[in-house]
């Protein structure tokens, strides 16, 4: 667009040049104003200086090192599963757009800090009415003719109190809250991915163990089925001896169903419909072995490394923020406005110097009158602050709570756990010699059949006793707040199996770490690997002393 020269263009370049001055003085004035409402600042929160002594064996105050925890297992199954549902879990993809969400949100806000400046055009072809005129004369008709109009309107609120800049702030802090409360959800899926295929581990085991306990049990009534076909033993051996069987197998049922529900929990934690994992985790003879060492660091770290406290104190900043933005609405608003225009009847002078229109100037605001609202905005935003300051303050001794909870149920499962192997064992070797006295005729069938009954229950409660082991590790990275490293990815440690690459346990070898364990006379294949003193990992001192008066 070129505009004609005229006589009075050079007046014309000194006003929009005065114009141009008096705004870039104003917004100087706004950008060196001050920003009223508080600065956000750390609240503190209670917190113990270590955590409660004894540790369980193996565990240390070290640096935390939880990124990637699953990858201690050494199971490339586990490593697989948890992988998958960081790439493809729908929930997580929610918290990402929320992420999303929240930049654009920002991006709204800081656009407040700039001019809007809309474009304007038009042409209109206008007839005045010769009989309805406004003039009062007879026979005015005049003619028609053309209006063309364009340019643009701008407005510009000066931030001279910091509202806008406080609102910034605040947006700022709320992309920072999405960010890790997407944080915490990859933490928390990733603790259910591992304590579901952990539950799926303990399941085979003790489907096994019930398969195989089944077998036995057969294997007795055929003695007590011959044994009453030579008239050695009563009727009641024999339906003893079934009504043992048929219960060990009324217990198969609900155990494969529990198990069908865990691969679908898991199907579902990935993205994908439930389906049948069984294929894919195959059984096992061994559970993963056990980190060597969890290093869980000082409680005053879980304020840095746990997304959930991160939320909180994000959240504490926004809010900060926003008693500053209701203050400020105590102060004026400085605007200013302008308006510039080429307009003309005759499209010829459209672009002249004559058809040039333009109107500029500051405006204010100021609330002088609004009965306490302001003030009570305020206060509003105020208390809100408080409450998120008791909030922050929970979060972090409810996170140090939750790690002590996770130590102390890794502590006890650890000797629940060997107590109950080892009273499997045993019950195992009397189950073997209560049958052969019995094949040679020394015990009645009662004794051999509460024998069996024993092993069976021992080596159930062994195996759930072990896979609390596992579930108690899962919890205690879970709630040492391990797993995330980047918002939107995790990048897995390298020797982790990439998405999609399944290895079956086949081609692990299951024993790798395991060639200590003690060698028992007995089948023990079934029996939970609970690591043993020779093992490395749990020294025979360092259980903690039972309490005074325990049993």
């Amino acid at each position: 667009m070129v505009i004609r020269k005229s006589k009075s263009t050079s007046k014309t370049a000194v006003v929009i040049g005065k114009l141009v001055i008096s705004a870039v003085a104003t917004v100087a004035i706004g950008l060196s104003g001050c920003l009223v409402g508080p600065d956000h600042i750390d609240p503190g929160a209670p917190f113990q200086c270590e955590w409660i002594p004894p540790l369980p064996p193996g565990v240390s105050q070290s640096a935390n090192d939880s990124v990637s925890w699953w990858t201690k297992f050494n199971d490339p199954v586990l490593s697989s599963l948890v992988v998958r549902t960081a790439e493809q879990n729908l929930t997580l993809g929610q918290a990402a757009e929320r992420i999303a969400e929240a930049r654009a949100t920002r991006g709204i806000v800081r656009g407040g800090l700039f001019p809007d400046i809309d474009g304007i055009g038009s042409y209109t072809r206008r007839k005045t009415s010769g009989s309805g005129n406004s003039f009062g004369l007879d026979n005015f008709n005049p003619p028609p003719f053309n209006f063309w109009s364009a340019g643009f309107d701008a407005t510009w609120e000066i931030d001279v109190f910091g509202g806008v800049r406080r609102r910034l702030q605040a947006a700022d802090a709320d992309v920072d809250v999405a960010i890790e409360d997407h944080n915490d959800l990859l933490v928390t899926l990733q603790g259910e991915v591992g304590g579901n295929y952990i539950q799926v581990r303990t399941l085979q085991r003790r489907i096994e163990f019930v398969e195989r306990n089944i077998e036995l049990q057969a294997q007795s009534l055929k003695i007590t089925e011959d044994r009453f076909a030579a008239g050695t033993v009563s009727q009641l051996d024999v339906e003893q001896a079934k009504s043992n069987l048929y219960s060990t197998e009324a217990a198969l049922p609900l155990l494969r169903q529990e198990l069908e529900l865990a691969y679908h929990r898991l199907s579902v934690l990935m993205g994908e419909p439930p389906s049948d994992l069984s294929k894919e985790i195959t059984p096992q003879q061994r559970f993963p072995m056990l980190p060597s060492d969890i290093d869980v660091g000082l409680p005053i770290e879980l304020i840095r490394q746990r997304p959930d406290i991160r939320s909180a104190e994000r959240q504490l900043a926004a809010q900060a923020a926003r008693i500053g933005v209701a203050v400020s609405e105590l102060y004026p608003r400085f605007t200013i406005t302008g308006t510039f225009t080429v307009d003309s009847t005759r499209f010829s002078q459209w672009f002249t110097n004559e058809s040039i229109a333009y109107a500029a100037g500051p405006a204010a605001r100021w609330r002088l009158l609004d009965f306490g609202r302001v003030r009570s905005d305020i206060e509003v935003q105020r208390a809100r602050w408080r409450g998120l300051v008791f909030n922050y303050q929970n979060e972090v001794i409810t996170a140090a709570q939750e790690v002590e909870d996770a130590l102390s149920q890794y502590r006890y499962s650890i000797q629940r756990a060997k107590s109950l192997r080892e009273a499997a064992l045993a019950a195992r070797a009397a189950s073997e010699i209560s049958e052969e006295q019995y094949k040679g005729g020394i015990i009645p069938f009662q004794t051999l059949l509460d024998a069996q009954r024993f092993q069976a229950d021992l080596d159930d409660q062994a195996t759930a006793a072990e896979g609390d082991i596992y579930l108690a590790v899962v919890s205690l990275y879970k709630a040492l707040g391990g797993g995330w490293i980047d918002p939107f990815a995790v990048a897995p440690d390298p020797t982790a199996v990439p998405a999609g690459e399944i290895i079956a346990p086949g081609s692990v070898d299951a024993n790798a770490d395991g060639e200590n364990v003690e060698d028992i006379p007995l089948d023990d294949n079934l029996i939970p690997n609970i690591p043993e003193p020779m093992d490395g990992l749990l020294p025979a001192d360092a259980l903690p002393p039972p309490a005074a008066g325990a049993n």
